[in-house]
């Protein structure tokens, strides 16, 4: 047992250190990025018996770009299935003003995790259909991430990897790998700084993110949510 207790806090260390390091560096990176985006957040968090309900509001920018590139909000919920399980099912919508676009998007996912005293990892496997959009794909989205909590719980650091696959052509998408860490301002506020890699498919240009969300509280809300954008 002291062993595994060691073993934890090593690799909440490592994982806490490493979070840190890769978005202090890739911060420094983004003033030598081609495409440079800032993704602005805010998530909604409110519980109703066993059911954390979801609302997130997202806008994105482009410094070399006409704006706003990207808006969305919705509703998403998360059900308990087991212990370490949970289904989620939802409705986004997504406005692309600069392309005349719009999506609606119907998703539904299951997201396991495993957690410890030091870090927490999730596997989320989504599904979702883009209508009004292009082709209106499906799509399929599996999100690896890991979360380490410190300074007792006030401050946390993570890093994530996400890929895309279109099952309407049985292509891949992009994949979004992302790094950052936040605080808890208050009891039900929470402010999280990241960076973000997207990596689309088609030889496209890799475009570089930074990121910011602010969770809010309106009840009890999901120990870990899900990522709500399109």
């Amino acid at each position: 047992m002291m062993l595994a207790q060691r073993a934890n806090r090593r690799f909440a260390a490592w994982a806490r250190s490493i979070g840190i390091v890769l978005l202090v560096a890739m911060q420094a990176d983004l003033a030598g990025a081609q495409d440079f985006q800032n993704w602005n957040e805010v998530d909604l968090t409110a519980s109703w018996k066993k059911v954390d309900f979801l609302a997130p509001l997202l806008a994105r920018t482009d410094a070399n770009k006409p704006n706003p590139q990207f808006a969305a909000t919705g509703v998403v919920a998360l059900v308990p299935l087991w212990r370490h399980v949970q289904l989620v099912g939802g409705y986004l919508f997504a406005d692309l003003p600069q392309r005349s676009q719009v999506a609606h998007v119907p998703l539904v996912a299951v997201a396991a995790s495993f957690k410890s005293r030091h870090f927490t990892a999730v596997e989320q496997n989504r599904f979702e259909k883009l209508f009004d959009y292009g082709s209106e794909p499906v799509r399929y989205r599996n999100l690896l991430l890991a979360d380490v909590p410190f300074r007792r719980g006030q401050w946390h650091s993570f890093v994530s990897n996400e890929i895309f696959f279109n099952l309407s052509n049985s292509s891949w998408n992009q994949n979004r790998f992302q790094a950052g860490a936040g605080r808890r301002l208050s009891p039900r506020l929470r402010l999280d700084l990241y960076y973000l890699q997207r990596n689309a498919g088609g030889g496209a240009v890799p475009a570089h993110v930074l990121g910011t969300l602010l969770s809010v509280r309106l009840t009890n809300s999901p120990l870990l949510r899900p990522p709500p954008d399109n």
